[in-house]
């Protein structure tokens, strides 16, 4: 098979291997398209030090099913599946209180072992989720980046009514528009310092955009609200500048979603007294511990439309111009190996 390797740091190449083989209950999927996300991108540069090189990376995949070990029930060859990347092992305190998501013992695929940039990927049977009738292979690989942003909405407790900022309007932030618009929220501001993003921000229900290169983004938010900021906001860029961002516009009261992914050696600055005299609540979000069914069942309903986040279709060929991020003009990568 062809796959996409990461051999070190900055050091890619595509290359010719056997197919893997399967253990009895695991599965072996043919990959029909893999999403290029920031975690790969991370992993190609270095920034993502539990990642495990050499490595196939890929972990937003859809497929069908090739090969079922001899233990796996409910499964057959031909079955369109997506998979959740995060293997736990089912037997620490977290996983034993709902927590799977905070296992110290995860192994992810694409992560820390062989993911979907290749045409064929393994994965334990516990992993794989039908896809539905009438969604296609493309929007199902959406699932589990949908499922992580639903996780975040759910930690976020999206009152109806609220005025909720998002920064960042990426695939994440995108998908997260529509998820706080579901949820109910009043005005939904975007900030986000590419224009071609902004505007299908304003496509996908944003009632206020702003460009913070151009705009002061708390007069902004304040202006439109008529003098207050607001109840919830989302970072959905990563890092400690669009944190600080956030957190100047929200209201006394207010909640913060950390959700972006920032470097590990960022600090963010704060001051504790604005926390304790305003009363603030700061909620970190990670991965998706148990949403796949719900991100499936948004999809699929046509609650959530993903399909204006795919900018770029590719090659495995043109990955590494993805992960170099030498693609202009790209919200969401798709690559067909």
């Amino acid at each position: 098979m062809k796959a996409a390797l990461i051999e070190k740091p900055r050091s890619f190449k595509v290359l010719e291997k056997d197919i893997p083989s399967i253990k009895s209950n695991e599965v072996l999927v043919k990959v029909h398209v893999c999403g290029v996300c920031g975690t790969d991108v991370h992993i190609y540069e270095g920034a993502m030090p539990w990642a495990k090189l050499p490595l196939i990376p890929g972990h937003e995949f859809s497929g069908v099913v090739a090969e079922v070990g001899r233990d796996v029930n409910g499964i057959s060859v031909g079955d369109a599946v997506t998979v959740d990347p995060n293997i736990t092992c089912g037997l620490c305190r977290y996983c034993r209180s709902a927590r799977r998501n905070l296992c110290p013992r995860v192994e992810s695929i694409g992560v820390t072992r062989d993911g979907g940039f290749a045409e064929y990927v393994v994965a334990p049977a516990s992993q794989l989720y039908m896809v539905p009738k009438g969604l296609s292979l493309d929007e199902a690989a959406f699932t589990e980046p949908v499922a992580c942003c639903l996780h975040g909405i759910m930690r976020l407790s999206i009152r109806p009514g609220e005025d909720v900022l998002i920064v960042g309007a990426g695939p994440i932030g995108l998908i997260h528009l529509q998820l706080v618009r579901r949820a109910g929220a009043g005005r939904v501001i975007v900030v986000e310092v590419n224009d071609r993003r902004l505007k299908l921000a304003e496509k996908l229900g944003a009632d206020l955009t702003v460009n913070p290169s151009r705009d002061d983004v708390v007069k902004a938010v304040n202006s439109f609200l008529g003098g207050k900021g607001v109840e919830a906001a989302i970072d959905a860029a990563g890092g400690s500048n669009p944190l600080t961002l956030a957190l100047n516009c929200l209201e006394p009261g207010g909640r913060l979603l950390v959700f972006g992914v920032a470097s590990e050696s960022d600090v963010w600055s704060i001051k504790p007294y604005d926390i304790y005299k305003r009363e603030l609540t700061i909620i970190g979000s990670f991965i998706n511990p148990y949403e796949m069914d719900g991100a499936l069942n948004l999809l699929a309903s046509g609650a959530l439309n993903v399909k204006p986040l795919i900018s770029h279709v590719i090659k495995l060929e043109d990955l590494e111009k993805a992960l170099k991020r030498e693609i202009p003009n790209t919200i969401k990568v798709l690559v067909k190996p």
